[in-house]
C-alpha cells in the first residue's frame, strides 16, 4: 500500500510541475511580454500601421503588441495606400476568436474605402486583432490597457 501511494504521489507531482499557464498575459497573438511597446505616457504616438504604413510591412503590424492606459485611444492606419478592405481587421486572435478580455472594442473593418479607424479603450484588459486575409501570415497583435 505505502509503495502504490508513493507512486500516485510522483505521479500527480509530474502533473502538477508540468501545468504552466499557456494563457500567460501577453501570449496572445505571439506577444510575449517583453514585445509590448509602451505608450501609456500622455504624450505617446499610439498610431498601428498596417500594410506599409508607419514603419509597417505589407503584411504586419508596427507596433503589434502595444501598452496603453486605460481610457487612452489607439488608431490603425494604413496610410495612403492601405485599405480594411484588403488587410480587414477583426478582433480576437487566430486560433482562438474568443481570447482576451471580454467586450474587445476593436469592431470588425471590411470596407475598402476605410483606411483608419481610432479605437478608444475604456477599461484595462487584453484585446487582441487580427488581419483576417493575413492573420495566418503573422498579421496579428494585441492591445494591453492598464
Amino acid at each position: 500500500m505505502t509503495h502504490r501511494l508513493s507512486a500516485l504521489v510522483v505521479v500527480l507531482s509530474a502533473l502538477t510541475s508540468s501545468c504552466g499557464t499557456d494563457a500567460e498575459e501577453g501570449s496572445i497573438n505571439d506577444c510575449s511580454s517583453s514585445q509590448f511597446v509602451d505608450r501609456t505616457a500622455a504624450g505617446a504616438a499610439r498610431t498601428i500601421g498596417y500594410g506599409g504604413a508607419s514603419g509597417s510591412t505589407l503584411f504586419t503590424y508596427s507596433p503589434r503588441c502595444i501598452t496603453i492606459a486605460a481610457g487612452q485611444s489607439v488608431t490603425f492606419s494604413g496610410g495612403a495606400t492601405s485599405s480594411f478592405g484588403v488587410h480587414p481587421l477583426s478582433p480576437g486572435a487566430l486560433n482562438s476568436p474568443r481570447a482576451g478580455t471580454a467586450g474587445n472594442p476593436i469592431q470588425r473593418l471590411t470596407d475598402g474605402n476605410m483606411r483608419e479607424v481610432t479605437v478608444t479603450f475604456p477599461s484595462a484588459g487584453t484585446f487582441p486583432y487580427i488581419c483576417e486575409a493575413h492573420a495566418s501570415t503573422g498579421m496579428t497583435g494585441v492591445v494591453r490597457v492598464q
